[in-house]
């Protein structure tokens, strides 16, 4: 897996709501399901803020080379859209404002933390594999 890959998809995905989220939160929060009311619209143009953060910093790091930068992001991301799907899942199990399109969020969370942890996993084999022998050419 290419982390420039993952990475503009996350990026992608990350503007697709963070522009909903900044213009029309209200909108958005009724298709989960949520009252938006004032603080709801308000902590939804935050989270929009941190998308947008995510979205740029995706998108400057998609042609990063290997190293410590690159590793130090998806780690990051690994962990954080894994925390994601820890609580949008919780989310779907046990709450009663609950919907269908909340499934779309654990569904997004959790590819993301798969593509990340695999990211992230295959660096740590990389740099622990000896360098790549070149045959003596004859």
């Amino acid at each position: 897996m290419l982390p420039g890959i993952v990475l503009v998809t996350h990026a992608l995905i990350a503007i697709g709501f963070a522009i909903p989220l900044l213009l029309a939160p209200s909108d958005l929060l009724e298709l989960y399901g949520a009252d938006p009311g004032p603080t709801a619209i308000y902590l939804a143009r935050l989270f929009g803020a941190a998308l947008l953060a995510f979205a740029t910093i995706c998108w400057l790091a998609r042609e990063l080379p290997e190293g410590d930068a690159l590793d130090s992001i998806c780690a990051g991301f690994a962990l954080s859209s894994t925390v994601a799907l820890v609580v949008a899942l919780h989310h779907q199990l046990t709450s009663e404002t609950a919907n269908a399109f909340g499934w779309s969020t654990v569904a997004i969370c959790l590819g993301l933390s798969v593509a990340y942890a695999m990211l992230v996993i295959g660096r740590a084999a990389r740099r622990g594999a000896p360098p790549p022998t070149r045959a003596a050419a004859g």
